[in-house]
């Protein structure tokens, strides 16, 4: 609308003026070297405007002639820049679909027609990848890392090449230098955590879990967990170096961040043992087994009373089993307490309630031992050891990426390499060659977790390979 206005705007005006000299034609003469012109002010005014006219065209056509090689060359460029990109995206194309020799060819005409672009280094770096060249593509890669706009690209490609050579520490330097470029990169966060925990930095790890969390990378519950495994490691590299106090704060720290981490809590309950500090560390125990009960707290629950005869540790544990009356480590605790203290009634019923409960092998170990013991009948015992192989196995330490079995908890599963995917859980079951030694003693202490066998290497089964775990209690003979 405003464009319009405008245009009649000025139409009006040059019909007014056309009108004006009309109406006032009036006389012009000049007089140059001996030549004279005589004409009206209107016509001049047209002469002049043709002659304008005139010089505008002869400008843009002597302009035009000489820009006619630049727009020539412009012209062969853009043409050049045109036949580069396609070739770039075909190259992308034939990467995605892992051609190889096709990938190759179409970098080096991308190459060729772009003047080496950072795209065309990166179309490059991967087609050598795959024609299996890491050599030339750690060229390329490396050759990125000099422009800021490629930097990043360049140091995924090198960090992928390092991961999968195995050099962790190169992988580490990387993700570092990555990490400072984007700090909240998802992939950054996540391969900087690992590399650092495959390292054993757990100060490092930690932070990088603080990061992850403000991220929302992990959820509040993941990320106490973690810190309460990376501060539990932690805590055994201080007892290594014999830093009992460090030791202490790392495992207080842990259990700070989840209150019922049985790996932190044993490793407490121990040190305040070792310190003389019984107590507290019965006071640990307890308040862990009210949530989490594990047979491996019952060894240091006994020995947080020293010189107590076994029937006042009958007692102590009927006291730690009420804390948690209906789980069945409760109910093999007792019954441990009970056939050292030789109440055999009272092991045998606690031990009844556990098998009904679904117990595992252990339970029936240990009431082999009670008869054993209380009967000294050799057939009925190893009754009860038939029936424990045929039990469902006892819980162990289980990794959930691998399926990987482990005596003992630890943040790095030993087989996968997974970080805190260990849980104590029923394993599948492993067929067994020989049923257990018919040694009351050493049942009873088993049965109680206080076995003192030498600890046997993690069992390794491969989830295809294991067979299901019975899902019946095996029936008590009589």
């Amino acid at each position: 609308m405003i464009r319009a206005i405008l245009f009649f705007v000025k139409l009006a005006l040059l019909v007014a003026a056309a009108v004006w000299l009309v109406e006032h034609p009036g006389m012009v003469r000049v007089d140059w070297q001996g030549y004279r012109l005589e004409t009206s002010f209107g016509i001049l005014v047209l002469m002049l405007l043709a002659l304008a006219v005139l010089l505008y065209v002869l400008v843009r056509f002597y302009g035009s002639i000489l820009k006619a090689p630049f727009a020539f060359l412009n012209a062969r460029q853009e043409r050049k820049r045109r036949q580069g990109y396609l070739a770039l995206t075909q190259g992308m194309v034939a990467v995605a679909a892992g051609d190889p020799d096709e990938a190759k060819r179409l970098a080096r005409k991308a190459d060729s027609l772009l003047d080496d672009p950072p795209l065309t280094m990166l179309l490059s770096a991967q087609a050598a990848q795959l024609n299996g060249d890491e050599a030339a593509a750690e060229r390329y890669f490396t050759a990125m890392l000099k422009r800021p706009e490629t930097e990043f690209l360049g140091l995924r490609g090198l960090l992928t090449a390092a991961v999968r050579k195995q050099d962790s520490a190169k992988a580490l330097t990387l993700v570092k230098r990555a990490h400072e470029i984007k700090p909240q990169t998802d992939w950054v966060l996540r391969t900087l955590f690992d590399l650092q925990v495959k390292e054993a930095r757990w100060n490092e790890a930690l932070a990088t879990v603080q990061e992850m969390a403000q991220t929302k990378l992990l959820s509040a519950e993941t990320a106490n967990r973690h810190r309460a495994a990376l501060q539990t490691e932690r805590t055994r590299e201080e007892v290594a170096k014999g830093d009992t106090g460090e030791a202490l704060d790392r495992a207080k720290r842990a259990l700070g961040h989840k209150a019922d981490f049985v790996p932190a809590a044993l490793e407490k309950a121990r040190l305040l043992i070792e310190a003389g500090k019984h107590k507290r560390a019965a006071k640990l125990i307890e308040s862990v087994w009210a949530v989490r009960p594990h047979p491996d707290l019952v060894p240091l629950y006994e020995r947080c009373w020293p010189g107590e005869s076994a029937l006042q540790r009958m007692r102590r544990f009927q006291h730690l089993a009420s804390l948690n009356p209906d789980a069945v480590d409760s109910r093999i605790a007792v019954a441990g307490a009970a056939l050292e203290a030789q109440l055999w009634g009272e092991a045998r019923g606690h031990l009844d309630k556990a098998m009904a409960a679904g117990a595992s092998a252990r339970a029936y170990r240990l009431m082999a031992s009670v008869v054993e013991s209380e009967y000294g009948d050799a057939v009925k015992t190893r009754d009860w050891l038939t029936k424990a192989a045929a039990a469902p196995a006892d819980p162990a330490w289980i990794c959930g990426n691998c399926g990987a079995q482990a005596e003992r908890w630890h943040a790095v599963c030993g087989n996968c390499g997974a970080f805190d995917s260990q849980d104590w859980r029923t394993p599948p079951r492993a067929e067994t060659d020989a049923v257990p030694a018919l040694d009351a003693r050493a049942d009873a202490r088993a049965g109680t977790g206080q076995t003192q066998r030498p600890p046997q290497p993690p069992v390794i089964l491969p989830p295809a390979a294991q067979p299901a775990v019975a899902a019946a209690t095996p029936p008590r003979p009589d």
